[in-house]
């Protein structure tokens, strides 16, 4: 089979963004509590297991720019033009996503630190878990080794970050560690407050 069209990866990078995005709200808005955490990270696994043969199964523009970053370093990854369509893309999916999930509920919820905390723990939360994310991506999916091995636990370890972060840094910011879903959740709250996704992207 050849290389699958730029509309292909588009429309896997929409759907996977998209399932994840309205997993996230769809667990804080039916007040899923302990296991939101496995949920959000099992539907990234499926996703990247179902979508990463069209697209790479990135999901997130701060791994599409990581990527884009390990390509510049002469390693695998992506090239400039294709980081800003996926971005473009992820981000335009979390945004539909969060409008459907707030439609659905007929309500929605800000995007804000915890009680206690501020925008700077929330913004130091989500860099710190963010990198941990895009680091995991490029040594299981991306580094040369697991590439030519074609390695099958690159899913499970991504979707483990993502339970880390969400037990480790929920409680202080809410555990996006992805700018699409963080735009996506602040352009549907935009009636609570906008503007607090800046720290979170």
């Amino acid at each position: 089979a050849g290389e699958p069209s730029m509309f292909a990866k588009c429309t896997a990078e929409f759907v996977g963004t998209f399932l994840l995005v309205l997993t996230v709200g769809c667990n804080v808005l039916g007040g899923s509590g302990v296991w939101a955490g496995v949920s959000i990270a099992c539907v990234l696994m499926v996703a990247i297991y179902a979508l990463g043969g069209i697209s790479g199964a990135n999901f997130n523009p701060a791994v599409s720019t990581a990527l884009g970053i390990s390509q510049a370093m002469g390693g695998p990854g992506l090239d400039w033009q294709t980081v800003g369509i996926y971005s473009t893309v992820q981000s335009l999916a979390g945004v539909v996503a969060a409008l459907c999930y707030s439609g659905l509920f007929g309500e929605t919820f800000n995007l804000a630190p915890a009680k206690g905390f501020s925008w700077h723990h929330a913004g130091l939360c989500e860099l710190l878990y963010t990198f941990m994310l895009c680091f995991v991506v490029l040594n299981v999916a991306a580094a040369k080794k697991n590439v030519q091995e074609k390695n099958q636990y690159y899913g499970l370890a991504i979707g483990f970050v993502i339970i880390a972060g969400a037990y480790g840094a929920g409680a202080v910011s809410g555990g996006c560690f992805n700018p699409a879903v963080a735009l996506g959740i602040d352009v549907s709250s935009a009636g609570l407050g906008f503007g607090w996704c800046g720290p979170y992207i």
